[in-house]
């Protein structure tokens, strides 16, 4: 292709590449904190101070339960493989 051509592709690779990082974002947002709450993420339902500590050394094992669930509903939405391979179709863009 000529000059305009190429121009072309790297302005579409461009876009392409900062829109799915802004949907990516979104997703992990939306499916992460925003999806439990505030008070179900930080732990701070109703308990304060050395409560919360020893909450937190007893309860790892429900812990490590939440931080899976939560990378799983993360990795189970439409909208972040859409934004993975849009970030995907934008580097080989690039390359060509």
């Amino acid at each position: 292709m000529g000059r305009v051509g190429d121009f072309m592709l790297i302005q579409i690779s461009n876009y392409l590449f900062m829109g799915s990082l802004l949907l990516l974002i979104v997703t992990c947002i939306a499916k992460g904190a925003l999806s439990q709450g505030f008070t179900s993420v930080t732990g701070l339902g109703g308990t304060s101070g050395s409560a919360t500590d020893l909450n937190m050394e007893h309860n790892q094992k429900k812990h490590f339960q939440f931080q899976d669930s939560l990378v799983g509903r993360i990795v189970r939405s439409y909208f972040f493989w859409i934004s993975v391979s849009g970030i995907i179709i934008s580097m080989v863009i690039s390359k060509l």
